[in-house]
């Protein structure tokens, strides 16, 4: 469990780094030099990236019991390898946050509450107070899960016809809602499965 969580420190360090290069590279570099050498840097920190990711993967292959956690959160629709690797080594160990409101809050996924004179208790954005590797993790999981995972779904669809949330807080809500149904099979050791996951009508 130490190895994957430092895999997964070196891991956020290069994602960062590749991040920054890539964003110098399309904010203008002129100096065709400059250019090759960013690009160079890049190609660098991808290769990097592909060996930790293999690291990774070598690690919880070889522990038993992290196979098993990852073998429950990848039945979750819209959970990968990647994003399951992050909640294995950043979420608390089973046991130590009992509800789903507490890894929400943990996630820094907890919606604030915005009061004024003319708007009482209006939604407006997430707390982020909270582990920050998490919820850079779940963006583009979440995404796939709107359209793929049937629980994700049809909160998007819900949120979207009541016509209060904008499309980003829409996306936010689906982050909250893939990151309980992970924390739900991790908690009960049981598979995903839409039955559970959605009420019945």
């Amino acid at each position: 469990m130490r190895r994957l969580c430092e895999l997964q420190t070196v891991r956020a360090g290069l994602i960062g780094s590749r991040t920054e290069w890539m964003n110098r590279i399309g904010s203008g570099l002129v100096d065709n030099s400059a250019r090759q050498l960013a690009a160079a840097t890049v190609a660098h920190l991808t290769t990097q990236l592909e060996a930790v990711d293999k690291a990774i993967t070598e690690t919880i292959d070889q522990d038993a019991e992290l196979r098993r956690r990852r073998s429950l959160l990848l039945s979750v629709a819209g959970v990968g390898e990647t994003l399951a690797s992050v909640l294995i080594a950043e979420l608390p160990e089973p046991g130590v946050l009992r509800r789903s409101s507490e890894v929400v809050a943990y996630a820094g996924l907890k919606p604030s509450h915005h009061r004024s004179g003319t708007s009482i208790d209006r939604l407006t954005r997430i707390s982020k107070i909270g582990n920050a590797v998490l919820r850079a993790a779940l963006f583009m999981p979440a995404l796939a899960a709107m359209r793929f995972n049937p629980a994700v779904a049809a909160l998007a669809a819900r949120l979207k016809s009541a016509g209060r949330l904008k499309p980003k807080q829409v996306v936010v809500a689906a982050m909250r809602k893939l990151l309980v149904l992970c924390f739900g099979v991790l908690k009960t050791g049981k598979r995903f499965t839409c039955a559970v996951a959605m009420p019945s009508p």
